[in-house]
């Protein structure tokens, strides 16, 4: 009868030590699995970001394509149109990214902007939303109605003051 039951007794620890060696094993490999975390992301096509102010529009973004990175507030967009319905301005763009904390966009490809009255081409630009002020570092080529001024680096804010700051030629024509 001790025999019996000191087998009884080793078959048990036996049991439990197996079982246990088990859990480990199942429950680290779950921790090593949990640890890769491979990155995602999402993307939404025929975006359309509307910015109002006193419930007029003020300037609409759309793009093809937006492209959100796992963990990022930024969005990387593709095939952008801009208008800024008060000047009447329209920007083209082929790349660019939208932060959506900072409300800033930026585009990293050539912009063609469009008005009744000039045409803008440059190398890439910066745009505040909340300050309204737009600027490039790289060639910027404006042309209007009897001049064209191309330079390198511009800043313009919300009065109409546009500044070529670096690099200036200008053609007037009457």
């Amino acid at each position: 009868m001790i025999k019996f039951l000191m087998k009884k007794v080793l078959v048990i620890a036996l049991s439990v030590l197996l079982f246990s060696v088990l859990f480990l094993m199942l429950r680290t490999g779950r921790e090593k699995a949990g640890d890769l975390q491979i990155k995602g992301s999402s993307f939404i096509e025929d975006i359309r970001i509307l910015q109002k102010k006193n419930g007029m529009t003020v300037w609409t973004l759309t793009a093809s394509k937006a492209d959100f990175a796992e963990g990022e507030d930024k969005a990387k967009l593709s095939d952008i149109t801009m208008v800024i319905q008060k000047k009447n301005v329209v920007l083209h763009a082929d790349r660019g990214i939208y932060n959506l904390s900072e409300r800033s966009f930026a585009t990293d490809s050539i912009v063609n902007a469009e008005s009744k009255d000039f045409r803008i081409k440059a190398d890439s630009i910066d745009y505040d939303v909340a300050s309204g002020k737009i600027g490039t570092d790289g060639k910027i080529e404006v042309e209007g109605k009897g001049f064209r001024v191309e330079g390198k680096g511009m800043d313009a804010e919300t009065g109409q003051k546009v500044r070529v700051l670096n690099d200036v030629k200008a053609t007037f024509h009457k």
